[in-house]
This record gives C-alpha cells, structure tokens and sequence, in this order.
C-alpha cells in the first residue's frame, strides 16, 4: 500500500505580559520549552500508544481476561468462520485490542493484526460529513445552501425543486429523494461515465418524499460526495486524504481499493449450516468505493478517528464545528440492536443506551460488519469487526460487554440477555439456504444457448454469460458467480454481496423487473 505521510508544525500561541522581564530569564525559558515541545514531537507514537495500553491494564486488570475467554466462548460455539477484531478507545488513542479467528483460536499463525486492511462500510457517511464540515468551515461550501446551487445538472427532469433541498438534509437523510439505479451502481455493479452518468440516471430514476422526514440511504451521502467533486474540482477521496487522513496521521486509510494489496483486505466470509463455506470474497473497487460506504483503514489508524471524536481534535476544525458534528439535526425513532436511536447528525446516529448517550455509525457489505461508537460522557469508544455473515451482531454484543465491563453499566445477566439476542440473528443467518453445488449448471450444447452478452436501454450494466473453467459465469458489472439451475428456463446466481435469479426465454432474460435483451452482433 502507498504511505501517506505528512507533517504539520506545531503552533503555540503567547500572552504579552506588561511587565518588564529580564531578557536572560525570556531567553532560557523560551529555549526550555522548545527543547520539551520538540521532544514531545519526536516521541514516537507508538511509545504514547503503549503507555495508554499499560494504563488501560492497570485501571482495568481483569478486562482481557474475561472479554477474550467470552470471545472465544461463542467462536468455538458457532464454529465461527471469519475474523473478528476488537479495540477499545479513549481520548488518548488506542487503549486496548484484540483479535481472533479460526486459525488463531487453533494457535496458528494469521496475518490478521491491527494493521489489517478493513472495509469500513457505511461508517464512510461520518467521514463523509466531516469533510463536507471542514470545507464548510473553511469558506468553500455552505451545507445550508441548495443542491441547485452546487449541482444544477441534478434537476429531477424538473419534477422535484432542487432548491428545496441543502445540503445538510443529504448528510442528515431528511432530503427525500431515492434511486435504485445509482444506489445499485455504486454500491455493486459499477459504472462507467462519472457523476456525469450518475446524475442522468438519477435524473431519470428516483422515488421523492417531500416530507423531509428522516429515511436513511446512500443516496444523500454519495451526491454530498459529487459536490465536493464539483466545488473542489477535485475527487472527494483525494479531499478526505487532504483533509482527515493526514491531518490526523493515517498512513494507512483511503477511498482507493488500489491503494492496498487486494490479497491483504480482510474478506467476507459467507457460510450457512447446509452449505458450508459458500464465499470468501472482498467484492469492491475503486468504481464502487462511494461517499456512503468507500473506505478501507485499519484498528490502528481507526483508533486516531476514533479518538480525534471523542477529545473533539483541532486538528481537523474547531471545537464549535465538532459541536454541531456530534448534534442532531434530524429525528428518528428507531431501536438497532439494543440502541434507541432518537436523531441523527452529519453522520452519526444519535442514540442511548444504558440511559447513557452513544454516537454510533455501523456498516456492512455482505459478511461484513462493522461497529464503531463512542460515549461522549464516558470519553470512551469501542471499534468491532466480525466477516462471517451469521455473525453480524457480533461485533455489537461485544461492544456493550466492554462497555458495561469498564463503566459498570450492566450486569451478568445483561450480557445473557443481549447474548439470546445474538443467538436469534445468528441461527436465522445460518439457517439460510444457498445454491447447491448439485444444482450447478451443466455445460452442454443444449444449454449453450444462453452464453451471450444481454443489454437493456434502461441504463444498468450490461449482464454476460459465459464459458469459463468448464462453468457458466454470469458476470453483471463488477459482479459475477457460478450460474445453478432452479427450473427448466430459471436460473440463480449468487455474486458475492447479493444473489440474482433470472429467466431466459429465448433472447430475453428477465431479472426482477429489469428486461435484457441479447446482443447477437
């Protein structure tokens, strides 16, 4: 991966005193403290970390022990297949980490570290409004302006006022507007053409609630991301880095899938009881790393977001705009998990628990899940990734547990309870049936006749089908997979993040209520 490096000078202000003062005595003093201020810039940080870790194990002693003897409890329970790593924050950075897998559980070696490459998922959208509060404040955009005032090609074909919505209604999804089309390309399938192509399609296909009431999608966040492109002539992914990443010593987060050995991000692992194994796969791009849900970092470089959150960090903007970050600007009543989400901000969900309040912003892309959260009160932030599918509360549960563990929030009896809950998501996950390797389409001349390249005028990916390794690949956009036979002219696919069923007659194939029609040139 390229390192991303930076320097920023320390700045320190002074205070003219009226009194007169001996030169000697200014002068040495002055030159004291440059020597301690350069040497608190030359301690390493990885020095600082551990010193934070040391004091974490002192105020909490037993904490490793039971959280990890609890972990592993439920791995060997559920014959758990993918990775789970854990890491526990405060206003001093990275306090204490964990992680696990089948191979570590088994004491053999793993490369899963704290400088692992994760996909972070929707937990983009709070970076993603951070960004656009950091260009707000530093004069280039106003978020109370209009999304006509920033990108008028975005006109709804005139059927919605574009001047009606700002830009803080698409970070705080109260801006109304839905597209199946653009949320699908840049989230799975790809596209070609940029926002330009984007924007046409979005002109084209989109659902509208003029309510303004809170609807959460990707939509807001990703056409947030296409005018910072538009204000800054410049790629949002390329402002984040300017802006976040290197303020803040990032070295190893980006919006850019390229930017890392592919082999080395940490992949989904999707599995059921019946089927085993069924995927091992990270199924993005850079064409699919989007301003709702585009950035790989790692526990380390997490660990600085994190804490620059909850010490509220001038490094990035001044304590006033971190204030109006953190604040809801948008209602919603809804209960994830065990969190009673009242508002939502810029980009995270405002929430409670414990009668304890609790900024939170999750993410997942097929079996991964992601948790990062913080309790603003408590100065004190947990991190959590789980990649097998039937896990997904995982990374929650055990959010709560240290939680109520180092606060004492909770009881025994609260992990039980949360735990039943765990099991519930997890026996339905594993419940799930998926093609059967029986079921596998067999090549023949008899079958030959769906290989082809489909196309539909209605601006979605084309869909191939084709001959490879012996197999029937059915490949939309980015995506592709085995192709199993469900009924004489009835197919299945399944692409990693989601499964597609189809039909084929004669040179139609019908999927959902798309129609493809084959190109015979």
């Amino acid at each position: 991966m390229k390192e991303f490096v930076t320097s920023r000078p320390h700045m320190a202000s002074y205070t003219r005193n009226k009194m007169r003062v001996n030169m000697k005595i200014l002068t040495n003093s002055i030159l004291f403290l440059a020597m301690v201020t350069a040497g608190l810039a030359c301690k390493p940080q990885n020095n600082l970390q551990k010193e934070n870790q040391e004091t974490f194990e002192k105020m909490h002693p037993n904490f490793s022990a039971q959280f990890e003897e609890q972990v592993k409890t439920i791995f060997q329970e559920k014959e758990l297949q993918g990775d789970f790593i854990f890491a526990v924050v405060d206003e001093n950075g990275l306090a204490y980490s964990y992680a696990l897998n089948k191979a570590i559980l088994e004491g053999e070696a793993s490369t899963l570290t704290n400088s692992s490459p994760i996909y972070i998922a929707s937990h983009t959208k709070s970076f993603t409004g951070t960004l656009l509060k950091i260009l707000e404040e530093n004069g280039r955009l106003d978020l109370n302006k209009s999304l006509a005032a920033y990108l008028p090609a975005l006109d709804f074909r005139d059927s919605i006022d574009a001047n009606m919505i700002n830009i803080k209604e698409l970070l705080s999804h109260t801006h109304g507007t839905f597209s199946t089309i653009l949320t699908w390309k840049t989230a799975f399938l790809g596209y070609q053409g940029g926002n330009e192509a984007l924007i046409n399609d979005f002109n084209n296909d989109f659902l509208h609630d003029p309510s303004h009431r809170f609807r959460y999608s990707n939509v807001g966040s990703i056409v947030a991301g296409m005018i910072v492109d538009e204000v800054m002539k410049n790629s949002w992914k390329d402002e984040m880095k300017t802006h976040i990443f290197d303020p803040l010593g990032m070295k190893h987060t980006s919006a850019y899938v390229s930017d890392y050995n592919f082999s080395t991000i940490r992949p989904s692992v999707i599995s059921s009881k019946e089927n085993g194994v069924v995927d091992i796969g990270f199924y993005k791009a850079d064409n699919t790393m989007h301003a709702a849900g585009g950035i790989i970092s790692t526990i380390d470089d997490l660990s600085i977001w994190l804490s620059a959150n909850i010490r509220e960090d001038e490094a990035l903007m001044s304590k006033e705009a971190w204030v109006n970050l953190h604040t809801a600007v948008a209602e919603q009543n809804r209960t994830y998990f065990t969190y009673n989400r009242t508002g939502y901000s810029l980009g995270w969900d405002i929430a409670e628990y414990q009668n304890e309040k609790i900024l939170t912003r999750f993410g997942g892309l097929a079996g991964i899940s992601f948790h990062i959260s913080f309790m603003p009160e408590k100065k004190l932030g947990i991190i959590a990734l789980t990649t097998d599918n039937r896990a997904f509360v995982l990374p929650h549960l055990m959010a709560n547990l240290a939680y109520n563990k180092l606060n004492s929030l909770g009881t025994d009896t609260t992990f039980i309870s949360e735990k039943a809950r765990f099991d519930k998501s997890f026996n339905r996950e594993n419940e799930l049936s998926y093609p059967d390797q029986k079921n596998l389409l067999e090549v023949n001349k008899g079958n030959n006749s769906i290989v082809g390249h489909y196309e539909t005028d209605e601006g979605w990916p084309s869909i191939s089908i084709d001959i490879i390794d012996n197999q029937y690949q059915f490949r939309w956009g980015l995506l592709d997979g085995e192709i199993y036979k469900t009924t004489e002219k009835q197919f299945t696919s399944h692409l990693g993040p989601l499964s597609r069923d189809f039909e084929i007659l004669n040179d139609s194939l019908f999927t959902g209520s798309l129609i493809y029609k084959k190109n015979n040139l």
